[in-house]
């Protein structure tokens, strides 16, 4: 979970959630506590979280895995990193020199859509030839994507920083044109209904936006 709102000690570098309207557990009070204590005298500012910020380093769920995410606060915007060393430790939250270089991209689940489409043609067998055509087809189409523009519906829970949507209406006659040449004409109605059956955020042909490490900026 992100929380929205932080106590921010610049002198220590180190900020504390503060939870809204009243702490859920006595451990996250007496931690937030601890931190009055610690810090007070430096002087406390509050700085919230940017939304869409975050980097994670493992998925979302993973309790250990590291992440990192800006704050703003009255003068300016922070990048902070937040960790834990043991799963029976509070999360620690620290100022970043920066949060990691990334860039989105477009994609699909190869491996899945392969499956699906030849399952599709059960009992028949699917050329290998035409089933890796039509896989490349697709991903060559959702690569051109605008990351920005894709309309998701949810986070993917298995990868980090990864949202799902459906498969974009728009590239639909784009997709079952470069079908024409890559199947049979019985082949291609059947591709059409699997195209229509599949394009949905939860089917196989739903593209992920992924947020990834921006190689060419180390």
């Amino acid at each position: 979970m992100m929380h929205e709102t932080f106590l921010l000690c610049r002198r220590c570098g180190v900020l504390s959630p503060v939870f809204s309207p009243s702490p859920s557990d006595q451990d996250a009070a007496d931690d937030l506590a601890e931190f009055h204590a610690t810090h007070e005298e430096h002087g406390l500012e509050e700085a919230r979280c940017v939304p869409d910020s975050a980097v994670f380093e493992t998925p979302p769920w993973d309790p250990m895995g590291a992440r990192w995410f800006s704050v703003s606060t009255a003068t300016d915007r922070l990048a902070v990193r937040s960790w834990r060393t043991s799963i029976d430790d509070p999360r620690r939250y620290e100022i970043a020199p920066s949060t990691p270089p990334t860039i989105d991209r477009v994609e699909i689940d190869e491996a899945l859509l392969r499956r699906a489409l030849d399952r599709h043609f059960y009992p028949h067998a699917l050329r290998p030839t035409a089933l890796e055509r039509f896989v490349t087809a697709v991903s060559q189409l959702v690569a051109d994507l605008d990351p920005a523009a894709v309309d998701t519906a949810f986070d993917d829970a298995t990868l980090p920083n990864t949202s799902i949507g459906p498969f974009p209406a728009a590239l639909r006659e784009a997709l079952v044109g470069r079908c024409a040449s890559i199947f049979d004409a019985w082949e291609l109605e059947r591709v059409q209904r699997f195209i229509d059956d599949h394009r949905h955020a939860d089917g196989t042909l739903a593209v992920r936006v992924r947020r990834v490490p921006d190689r060419s900026a180390a």
